[in-house]
C-alpha cells in the first residue's frame, strides 16, 4: 500500500525564492567557514565536491529526486556518499561545483558557513581543519531542508598524532567505520526538485539511508557493513544529517559512547541503544567479544522500510570473525 500522505499544496516558486533570500540574509551574519581562494597550496588536503540533481531507486520502486554533493578528483567516498577528512590544524582547500538551479552555501554544523555559490559557479575555499572530532557537513543556506534533500556528508578531523585515536591522548581503536544517516520525506525531495519549497509543517519520512544506501545494498558496501574481528576495538562515528531523532540499536553487543558532538563522555555506561539527534555526530567503541552476524538498525520501524516495505532503510550489519 501506497504510505505517502496525500500533497499538501507547496508554496510557489516565488515563496520558494523569497525565503531563500532570507536564509542569504541571515546566514551573511553567521560565523564563516573559510575564505576565497584560486588554489590550493602545497601541503594542503584538497577535496573537490560537485552538487547535483539525482534520481535515486528503493526497493518498493519509488524513483525519488535528490540533491547531493558527489565526489570528483580523489575524494574519499562512504557507500555513495564523500567523506572529508584532514589532520586537525592543517590547511584545506574545498572546491565546489555547483550544477543545481539554486545557490548554495557549504557549512559545518555547530562551526559556521563558508559564501555563497551561484548556480553554475564553482568556488574554492581554504580554512584550518577544525579539531580532533566528527562533524556534519551540509548546506547551510536551507538548513531546514538540505540535510533530508542528501546535501550532507561526514567530515572527520583526525587528530595530530597521527594514532589511531578519537583525539590526541583519547580512545584507541583499531579500525574505523563511518555511518551516516539520512532520512526523507519524499513530498519534500519532489517539492524542491520543482524549485518550490515543501511544506515544512508536515514532514513524514519514508525513505531512509546510510551513506546514501538503502539495506540490502548496504550489507553489499564494504564501508558500510561493520567487518571486525576478535578482540578488536571498532570506532564507529554515527553522524544523522535527517530531521529524524535516531536511536541506533545494536544486536549481540554493548557500545561504549566515547563523545556526543565532540565532548568526551565521561558518565554514560555502555548501551545497546544509543541517541544520535537531528543534526549531530556520536562517537563509539564497539569491543567485538564474540563473532557472528548481528544487525545494526534504528529503534524505529519506519527507518528500516522503504516506502512502507520491510526491512530495507537503515539497517545493516556487523560481520565479526
Amino acid at each position: 500500500m501506497e504510505s505517502i500522505p496525500p500533497r499538501s499544496p507547496a508554496p510557489s516558486r516565488r515563496t520558494f525564492l523569497h525565503q531563500t533570500a532570507k536564509a542569504a540574509a541571515f546566514l551573511a551574519t553567521a560565523p564563516t567557514l573559510g575564505t576565497v581562494v584560486r588554489a590550493s597550496g602545497r601541503g594542503q588536503t584538497t577535496w573537490t565536491l560537485e552538487a547535483v540533481e539525482v534520481q535515486e531507486s528503493f526497493a518498493d520502486g519509488s524513483t525519488v529526486p535528490f540533491f547531493r554533493f558527489l565526489p570528483l578528483a580523489g575524494t574519499p567516498v562512504r557507500g555513495r556518499l564523500p567523506l572529508l577528512e584532514a589532520t586537525e590544524g592543517t590547511m584545506v582547500t574545498l572546491t565546489i561545483v555547483n550544477r543545481l538551479q539554486i545557490p548554495i552555501r557549504p557549512g559545518v554544523v555547530g562551526v559556521g558557513a563558508g559564501p555563497r555559490i551561484a548556480p553554475g559557479a564553482t568556488v574554492s575555499l581554504s580554512f584550518r581543519m577544525l579539531p580532533a572530532g566528527s562533524y556534519v557537513f551540509r548546506e547551510a543556506a536551507y538548513s531546514q531542508i538540505s540535510g533530508v534533500l542528501g546535501l550532507a556528508a561526514a567530515l572527520v578531523s583526525r587528530p595530530s598524532s597521527g594514532l589511531n585515536e578519537l583525539w590526541n591522548g583519547g580512545p584507541t581503536f583499531d579500525r574505523e567505520y563511518i555511518l551516516h544517516y539520512q532520512d526523507s520525506d519524499q513530498r519534500w525531495n519532489d517539492a524542491a526538485a520543482m524549485l518550490t519549497f515543501p511544506n515544512l509543517s508536515v514532514y513524514e519520512p519514508n525513505f531512509f539511508t546510510v551513506n546514501g544506501l538503502s539495506y540490502p545494498d548496504t550489507s553489499a558496501d564494504p564501508d558500510t557493513l561493520i567487518g571486525c574481528q576478535m578482540g578488536e576495538r571498532v570506532l564507529l562515528r554515527l553522524s544523522n544529517a535527517g530531521h529524524m531523532r535516531q536511536a541506533i540499536h545494536f544486536h549481540g553487543y554493548h557500545v561504549d559512547i566515547a563523545a556526543r558532538n565532540n565532548v568526551a563522555n565521561t558518565m554514560l555506561p555502555p548501551k545497546d541503544t544509543v541517541e544520535v539527534a537531528s543534526g549531530s555526530t556520536t562517537d563509539v567503541i564497539l569491543t567485538v567479544n564474540q563473532t557472528g552476524l548481528y544487525p545494526v538498525h534504528p529503534h524505529s520501524l519506519t527507518a528500516v522500510t522503504a516506502n512502507g516495505l520491510y526491512p530495507y532503510g537503515q539497517l545493516t550489519l556487523i560481520s565479526a570473525t
